[in-house]
């Protein structure tokens, strides 16, 4: 008996050891903070990626200062509320598991701005093209993220009641959703430096040919090498293009900056045979747009 309650004690030692061995230790922190403003007004949707050092986390805790607003989930995003109008907040995530918290990662000093563009068409009317989106500003480092939004404007064919022509241009306005910032070029236009910033449709630049997206292309990407038009089945990009001004983007645009104003879209609602419906001025690009469609305002508005 006293040699089977030696063996039961070491057992029971040699698994309390194994045990203490494998304790987890906390998270490391989190990494690649992004923010962006919420679909409602006071709403942020914080994201990030986890850590690859240290155990897993089992929750992330995200914190806005000014006022320590709170919100925790096991995953990203995770949406904060209650944030008050033009204000600028910073955001940290912490990780945490049942070892322990990571250090905080903390971003720069966030602000969130509206931002209509409107470009005029004078063969669609009444319609013009217009850019409705949001984004956001580091105010700290100056770097403008997020910028998304949908571009609607008006392509669609419909037939002429007093030919010739036998069709026009007009129509139901079109939509397209731009949810891809992926490029922001600094810039000094008119003695204002700043940031031209444009959104995509599609996870790639690419959207004239022979590739690229620099305004006053009008070939759909991809044609040149046997790609179906978009309308037959190909897959066509789009885009708007912004100007911040990094002093205040609240600022109003002199003409040297509306200037420098784009879009396209070539996606297959946007599209006349192989060419894409853009928007650009001759002073900017070297001419106006494939239906003589200019920026003509830009507003900006802090939320």
């Amino acid at each position: 008996m006293k040699a089977t309650g030696f063996i039961f004690t070491l057992m029971a030692s040699i698994l309390l050891f194994a045990c203490s061995s494998n304790d987890t230790s906390a998270p490391g922190s989190p990494t690649g903070v992004s923010v962006a403003a919420g679909t409602t007004p006071g709403t942020a949707v914080v994201s990030f990626a986890a850590a690859t050092s240290g155990d897993a986390a089992t929750s992330y805790t995200v914190t806005a200062d000014p006022g320590g607003i709170t919100s925790t989930g096991t995953s990203s995003p995770i949406t904060l509320s209650g944030l008050a109008s033009q204000t600028a907040y910073t955001y940290s995530v912490v990780a945490a598991n049942g070892s322990g918290r990571s250090a905080p990662a903390t971003t720069g000093q966030l602000r969130f701005y509206a931002v209509v563009e409107t470009f005029h068409e004078p063969m669609t009317q009444p319609n013009d093209t217009i850019f409705t989106g949001t984004f956001t500003f580091d105010v700290t480092n100056k770097v403008v993220s997020n910028l998304v939004g949908s571009l609607t404007e008006a392509m669609t064919m419909i037939p002429n009641p007093s030919p010739p022509p036998a069709m026009i241009y007009g129509g139901p306005m079109t939509e397209v959703g731009l949810a891809h910032q992926l490029s922001a070029a600094p810039v000094t236009l008119g003695g204002v430096g700043g940031l031209l910033v444009t959104t995509f449709a599609l996870p790639t630049t690419n959207t004239f040919d022979p590739s690229g997206f620099a305004p006053g292309g009008t070939q759909y990407y991809g044609l040149g090498s046997g790609a179906p038009n978009p309308k037959n089945g190909g897959v066509g990009n789009a885009y708007a293009m912004i100007f911040v001004d990094t002093a205040d983007p609240t600022t109003a645009l002199a003409q040297a900056q509306i200037d420098m104003l784009a879009y396209a879209d070539c996606t297959a609602g946007g599209m006349m045979m192989s060419t894409c419906m853009t928007g650009t001025t001759t002073a900017g690009y070297g001419s106006d747009g494939t239906m003589m469609g200019y920026p003509v305002s830009q507003v900006t508005t802090e939320r």
